[in-house]
């Protein structure tokens, strides 16, 4: 199980002189932001914009739609019209695990908080001061920082969190990318609507800390990779919008690490290489990039130069779902091992049901104590997002892999290859089966939907019962580290 977030320093855009027209990448005030607002809406920021995308397709599309392309075009002198340029934003939630530690319980506000198992997955702005850092490991931490609080985590509260601030994104962006605890939001050709786009982002800020009581760094820029990398440049709680013009002179001299796809492997090789900088690794051809890094090469070719085509996409239907956790003490012992993957396998099958799909593919991970980590994955005859189904595959594949004479130190399983759920199917002998098993499951949803999750334990995961702190989400697990 994952998730991230932080308490927010007070900074970024508070401190930074406002921008201005011809410096669009400078960290934006929140001062100006609200007297931007208190300004009367210019000129077709009501109305016109609120209509949706696909009805403006749909005029588009018409005769008279097509009239007014064609005029805007012969008004240009060039006889087509031309793509709207694009407006992303990044919302980033600061310090995510520990700044929602921080909020539920004010004692720890001020001070340095990390949440982790075995390595920091989250840590607060007081805790980074000291150098502590997401993927630290704890040992080293603690000697960096002997007065951090350590919290193993909440995974379940962190979701609930991150929903709360996704959905105020959805309200301004009509596409929305989400990830644990970031999202991207095209907000292309919606000045119309919002008027002053820093003054909507503004306020989306001052709503998530209203509603939720965390802070969020925001960039705006003409693609993903500039509206991330502006809003580095004022974390915490900061604001910036980067133009396209500026690009060029915003990457030049930014370390190579900065870069999007550039990780540690790749940023060891082309620094041994003496390339430092974005601006110096321009001095590769796009040929070169792909002979020393294959297809990402292309796109580091392209993103050096500042250009990032890659589409905001909303997913009706996730790429995988996974829970994982860290155990609150490595074991060896078999019954706490498939004690927990049936915990988790239900987890991960109620999610699957709740978005009606089912998955073909289950794969289990282990992390052993000595960082060893091993995983595998098969397929199942048929989708399906039933526990029983899916946790006969889940512990098959659990005994293949625990072959070593070492202690676990964490586990998951992930779920992938989804197909729109279509019921349990099987032979004409077990079909009544299957009906009587899907409608059970349906009364467990319907049950920890109005209790929670907890109110139900089945099988195995009953011997966890005793071993395990316990709230009405269910078992407080720990929070594997993020870096993974």
């Amino acid at each position: 199980m994952s998730s991230s977030a932080s308490a927010a320093a007070p900074g970024g855009a508070h401190d930074a002189p406002p921008s201005s027209a011809t410096n669009r990448t400078a960290p934006v005030e929140r001062e100006a932001c609200a007297a931007v607002r208190a300004e009367e809406p210019g000129p077709g920021a009501r109305g016109g914009a609120a209509r949706p995308a696909a009805a403006a397709r749909r005029g588009g599309a018409s005769p008279a739609g097509a009239a007014r392309r064609a005029a805007a075009g012969r008004a240009r002198g060039d006889g087509a019209p031309r793509a709207l340029p694009r407006t992303l934003l990044h919302v980033d939630i600061d310090a995510f695990f520990a700044a929602i530690e921080q909020q539920r319980n004010p004692h720890l506000r001020g001070r340095p908080v990390i949440v982790g198992a075995g390595v920091i997955a989250s840590c607060s702005y007081e805790a980074r001061r000291f150098g502590l850092r997401a993927g630290m490991p704890l040992s080293e931490a603690r000697r960096l920082c002997p007065e951090a609080v350590i919290l193993d985590g909440h995974a379940q509260v962190y979701r609930c969190f991150a929903e709360a601030i996704f959905e105020r994104c959805r309200r301004v962006a009509p596409a929305i990318e989400t990830y644990l605890d970031e999202a991207y939001c095209d907000l292309t050709g919606t000045e119309r609507l919002h008027g002053d786009l820093i003054a909507a982002v503004g306020a989306l800020k001052d709503d998530v800390r209203a509603a939720t009581g965390l802070t969020v760094t925001c960039g705006i820029g003409p693609n993903r990779m500039l509206a991330k990398l502006i809003g580095k440049t004022v974390k915490p709680d900061g604001l910036a919008r980067i133009e396209a013009r500026d690009a060029d002179a915003f990457l030049v001299d930014r370390p190579i690490e900065q870069l999007a796809g550039v990780g540690h492997a790749y940023a060891r090789t082309l620094r041994s290489m003496n390339l430092r900088t974005v601006g110096e690794l321009r001095a590769l051809s796009a040929e070169v990039l792909e002979r020393l890094f294959g297809a990402n090469g292309r796109l580091l070719y392209e993103r050096c130069r500042g250009r990032d085509t890659a589409p905001v996409l909303e997913r009706e239907i996730p790429l995988t779902i996974s829970r994982e956790t860290s155990f609150h003490r490595d074991t060896a012992d078999r019954v706490e091992m498939e004690g927990m993957l049936e915990y988790l396998v239900g987890r991960a099958c109620r999610a699957s049901r709740e978005l009606g799909i089912a998955p073909r593919t289950v794969a289990v991970h282990l992390r052993y104590a000595d960082g060893e980590s091993v995983d595998q994955a098969r397929s199942l005859r048929l989708p399906s997002h039933t526990d029983p189904v899916v946790l006969e595959l889940a512990l098959a594949l659990l005994g293949k892999l625990f072959t070593r004479r070492v202690a676990l130190h964490g586990l998951g399983v992930t779920l992938s290859g989804f197909e729109r759920a279509a019921g349990d199917q099987g032979s004409l002998f077990d079909e009544r089966e299957a009906g009587r098993r899907a409608a059970l499951y349906r009364a467990f949803d319907g049950v920890r939907e109005a209790y929670g999750h907890g109110v139900l334990k089945s099988g195995r995961a009953l011997h966890l019962q005793g071993r395990l702190e316990e709230d009405r989400h269910g078992f407080v697990l720990r929070t594997p580290s993020l870096t993974k």
